[in-house]
């Protein structure tokens, strides 16, 4: 069905459906609209994924980019995630992804092949565009015009990779907080460079650019734009354009060669090779998983998940670790389980309090002492004991006052002044604040604990990470949920997303040992330095000795709260990770389910007033200064995510639409620096910084805009009979051939005929020539162009005898001739138009009823609905034709 017909016909479904919708229950509101613009090859197929109620396709057309469509939503409220899929995309036809609108309508543009969601296309003057070896090249001041980039020319105020300060030209592009130095002459840049850069891991912060400088002007190739801003590109015979990207959530995660999605084959070699090169060096294990773009791109590990291992003797006593003999290790595979450690705090306690605060339940501006239990919760109670007294070892300086003050929001952004670790299990260091259980359901005593716990500095005064903030955060989702942190968890997320592997404590829910990263070597002494003290009896504090594998790593998780806390235990693989991620990334959208609201997501990733760096929980890299450490080298000032001290890091680029999950068990080594350095410490990838800075640079955009033209195929002659018009015999020749490019695609493309000497009335052959254009992102060989003009045959049959003669008049309104169904004749079949019954062979069979004359009260109704639809067509189609460019 072409175009304009499909519309047509859509136009007149969805007025009737509309009509229909009418008649039922009172919309409380206007539906929500998304109009999908598709460039591609084929019928783009869009249809509407509602994450609840129903969605149509109302409208259809096209334009210069393509086909769109308009989809309906009547339950989708504003602002909210409507969803769409298009069924013919070439590489996505299975993805569905959501835009978010603006009020209660949105648009965006879809390009064949390409996952993302992007603004209205912005077309680049031809004057600002050049084309050399197959690329595309705009002048950069276009960025400023269509994107609203700023541009800066300076020189170098730091020696950029190796060249003295001011030295080289420097261009500088801005947008929002990200910043990239070009040094326009060696056509090198560095993105967000930090003075920490300058002095860490220089390797990793200059690449290469794809630019070219005309005198004062210069120009970046498409990949370099897409690679630098994150926008879009797109050629078509209209023009270069474009795009920005839309925020876009993709309901689960697909898979996708990373060569597709602009990475370079040679940049993720050298993330391998970094990896192989620290294995070989003692690093026990790692595994990454990258997502971009709603892809899992990288899914990879290296090293092993269990390297030493304490034992037993014959008596049954412990024998401290030993390396295991190379079959005996356990590999790290992508199915291995790792402790998260701090990464617990998002992909636990923060997801649920997210959620908590999405639903109305949990109230960010409530006090810790107005939860029931919590009543003790001040600075009344505060006891000072252990290492925990003022000017004691542990670090308070003074009496600090206003624990009654604190609020949720005061823990999540580490600001409420409470001891970053109070060392619980540790009676030596605790004092009486000293608590150990087995039983995750009873959590009196560790409540009673953080309550008489001192405060370490005054509320609000201080940014100081602290596990006890998290602490809290979890026993308060406890007490809101009525359920144990972990049953809340599995039942709200982990379930509904179908991860299997995510867990706190493994080995209770059936993971074998075999199948988690091993961490501490023997247990949580530090290789025998550290202790937790002895009772008045002379019985030691319970610890453990033994090599750590499935049970949390941290103390306090451990031994305090039996291994579910808000701040350690969850346990993941990278394929868990990638969801986790990926949901986050989404706005709190997956699966068809929104699991938190995304301007929930906007205020928990909001700066916090002092230090940017935190959010509600999250880490974040905004603009000034240092930014956070592990976001430096690659990740855009967007990014957030968080940091565990096992060696596991996650990085959320919504710049990029891209996730990394580091996992590694970097304290499953020797310590050799008591009582905190372990052997891992002084590796290149103990800062893990290096893998995601590989990832980065292994973003290359995608490569050449333009192929090469091949060849051009001829076309087939045809047969016409005598007598043949010339315009029948150029609609007979195939209006489209076969073009091949360099890549080895083919493209059909159209052709122009044209017909020298053309007599319908002389039989023979005659010669065809036809012209075609190449399609827009076709180029011209420059040495050895291909002929774009084909020739064919159309061949004019000879005449049969009982063809008539063209010459002859075959008649006019004065002689009617033989036609018996000229109307002076009405023919011996036709109907008696004096008979009121009609023809004797059209009436109804014997014993049937005739059709009654006049109009009956149903076809009064029919007659009635027609011209209602026909109005609804109408309004409809007037709509459609606003959205024609």
């Amino acid at each position: 069905m072409t175009h304009r017909y499909r519309s047509v016909a859509l136009t007149l479904v969805g007025a009737l459906g509309l009509a229909t919708l009418g008649v039922g229950a009172v919309q409380a509101g206007p539906p929500a609209t998304l109009i999908v613009h598709y460039a591609g090859p084929e019928e783009a197929m869009i249809e509407g994924a509602p994450l609840e109620g129903t969605a149509s396709v109302t409208e259809t057309g096209s334009d210069e980019f393509g086909q769109w469509a308009e989809l309906t939503f009547p339950s989708a409220a504003d602002d909210s995630a409507l969803g769409f899929r298009v069924a013919g995309d070439s590489g996505y036809a299975d993805d569905i992804r959501y835009v978010w609108a603006d009020g209660d309508r949105a648009e965006a543009w879809i390009i064949d092949g390409d996952p993302r969601a992007y603004a209205q296309p912005q077309r680049v003057p031809d004057d600002q565009l050049r084309v050399e070896d197959r690329r595309a090249y705009v002048d950069v001041e276009v960025l400023a015009d269509l994107l609203g980039v700023g541009l800066t020319p300076g020189r170098n105020g730091y020696q950029f990779d190796g060249y003295a300060t001011d030295s080289l030209d420097i261009l500088t592009l801005t947008r929002g907080r990200d910043y990239h130095e070009i040094a326009i002459d060696i056509d090198r840049f560095a993105s967000n460079a930090t003075g920490r850069m300058l002095t860490n891991y220089t390797n990793l912060v200059f690449q290469d650019i794809d630019g070219v400088r005309d005198g004062e002007d210069y120009f970046l190739s498409l990949a370099s734009v897409e690679r630098l801003l994150q926008v879009g590109t797109h050629i078509d015979n209209s023009g270069t354009y474009l795009l920005d990207t839309l925020d876009v959530a993709h309901d689960s995660l697909g898979t996708a060669d990373p060569e597709d999605l602009g990475f370079s084959a040679d940049g993720l070699a050298d993330l391998d090779r970094f990896a192989q090169q620290q294995i070989a060096a003692d690093w026990p294990g790692l595994a990454v998983v990258v997502t971009k773009d709603g892809q899992t791109v990288l899914e990879r590990a290296w090293g092993d998940a269990l390297v030493s291992s304490t034992s037993t003797d014959s008596d049954g006593d412990l024998i401290g670790a030993e390396p295991l003999p190379e079959a005996d290790r356990i590999p790290a595979t992508t199915d291995t389980l790792w402790d998260l450690a701090s990464n617990t705090k998002m992909y636990a306690t923060n997801y649920a309090i997210q959620r908590l605060v999405s639903d109305g339940d949990l109230d960010l501006d409530a006090t810790i002492a107005s939860f029931p239990g919590w009543e003790n919760f001040t600075d009344a109670n505060s006891e000072y004991t252990g290492k925990w007294t003022v000017g004691g070892e542990g670090g308070i300086d003074d009496v600090y006052t206003g624990k009654e003050t604190i609020r949720l929001r005061d823990l999540l952004n580490h600001r409420a002044g409470l001891i970053p670790d109070p060392e619980y299990p540790n009676l030596s260091s605790a004092g009486d604040l000293w608590y150990q259980t087995d039983d995750p359901d009873d959590r009196t005593g560790i409540i009673d604990a953080i309550s008489r716990s001192p405060l370490m500095y005054a509320p609000r005064t201080t940014f100081a990470y602290s596990d006890v903030d998290y602490m809290i955060l979890g026993l308060l989702v406890e007490q809101v949920t009525g359920q144990r942190l972990d049953v809340y968890l599995e039942e709200n997320f982990y379930g509904p997303l179908g991860l299997e592997n995510t867990t706190f404590n493994p080995l209770e829910h059936g993971i074998d040992p075999s199948h988690v990263a091993a961490t501490e070597l023997n247990g949580n002494t530090r290789d025998g330095n550290v202790s937790f003290g002895e009772f008045d009896s002379g019985d030691p504090v319970p610890m453990r000795e033994y090599t750590l594998q499935g049970e949390v790593h941290d103390e306090k998780a451990w031994y305090s709260m039996a291994g579910v806390a808000g701040h350690a235990g969850l346990f993941s693989t990278t394929s868990d990770m990638a969801v986790l991620t990926q949901l986050m990334l989404n706005q709190g959208v997956y699966g068809g389910q929104e699991y938190f609201d995304a301007d929930v997501v906007e205020e928990f990733l909001a700066p916090t007033p002092g230090n940017g760096s935190y959010g509600l929980g999250w880490r974040l890299h905004t603009d000034g200064g240092q930014g956070y450490y592990y976001f430096n080298w690659g990740p855009s000032r967007y990014t957030y995510g968080h940091q565990g001290w096992t060696g596991t890091l996650t990085v959320i680029d919504p710049v990029h639409q891209m996730t990394i999950t580091i996992l590694t068990n970097m304290r499953h080594a020797p310590v050799v620096d008591p009582p905190n350095g372990f052997a891992t410490g002084s590796m290149p990838l103990a800062n893990l910084v290096p893998v995601s800075a590989y990832v980065y640079r292994a973003l290359a955009g995608v490569g050449d805009d333009y192929t090469v033209a091949t060849s051009l195929e001829n076309v087939a002659g045809v047969e016409v009979p005598f007598g043949t018009s010339e315009a029948e015999a150029l609609a007979a020749l195939a209006p489209e051939t076969t073009l091949t490019d360099s890549d080895g695609v083919t493209h059909e493309v159209p052709v122009t005929w044209t017909l020298a000497g053309y007599s319908g009335q002389t039989p023979g052959p005659v010669q065809a020539r036809g012209t075609t254009e190449l399609p827009a992102t076709v180029l011209q060989d420059g040495t050895d162009p291909i002929e774009l003009e084909i020739t064919s045959t159309v061949t004019v049959l000879a005449a049969s005898p009982g063809d008539p003669d063209p010459t002859t008049d075959p008649g006019g309104p004065t002689d009617p001739g033989t036609d018996p169904g000229e109307p002076t004749d009405p023919g011996t079949d036709a109907p008696d138009p004096t008979d009121p019954s009609g023809s004797s062979d059209a009436g109804p069979p014997s014993g049937e009823d005739l059709p009654q004359t006049g109009a009956s009260g149903t076809s009064m109704l029919i007659g009635a609905a027609a011209v209602a639809l026909l109005a609804g067509a109408l309004l409809l189609t007037l709509r459609r034709l606003r959205h024609q460019r």
